[in-house]
């Protein structure tokens, strides 16, 4: 995998390697300089590892996690990632999390923005979208932030969109 780094003014956005996912997975993260994982984002990480064995390392990066590292402490304080490739129609999906001691501090809103200019660099990249529950209040505000609209509701969701192109 291409080591390639993102930044922003207050973040690092650090692709994980298959072995650093297998280490949050096992909760081995000495190897990692991270505040906390909770068993959401293990079962997460678990998630992407059985999609991750079986495509080429040279698209992990639309595959993994991101690990959002804190420019103050240098530590990484949350996750966020693509769930794959952009589909039929150029759309990529987009989840992410970061540490409760983060939060409300515009942090996701800043490493959700650094992750959509770097995917929309890529001409297949049409739009991104995210599924977010109607009771996280944080990730609606994230995705409003961030320009998505919403496209569709059901009981329990909203389905959200950025055009790209």
């Amino acid at each position: 995998m291409n080591s390639k780094f993102l930044e922003s003014e207050r973040l690092i956005l650090k692709p994980l390697s298959f072995k650093e996912l297998v280490y949050i997975k096992d909760n081995d993260i000495s190897n990692i300089e991270i505040e906390a994982v909770s068993n959401s984002v293990k079962s997460a990480v678990s998630k992407k590892l059985s999609k991750m064995k079986y495509i080429g390392s040279e698209f992990h990066e639309w595959y993994t996690y991101w690990l959002i590292i804190s420019k103050n402490n240098e530590k990484g304080i949350g996750f966020i990632g693509f769930k794959g490739l952009p589909d039929e129609n150029g759309y990529l999906e987009v989840g992410y999390s970061i540490s409760p001691n983060h939060r409300k501090k515009r942090i996701m809103t800043e490493a959700l923005k650094t992750l959509v200019t770097w995917a929309s660099e890529f001409q297949d990249c049409r739009g991104i979208i995210a599924r977010v529950l109607k009771s996280n209040i944080g990730s609606h505000k994230v995705l409003t932030n961030c320009n998505f609209k919403v496209n569709s509701s059901n009981e329990e969701e909203n389905n959200y969109t950025l055009k790209l192109k």
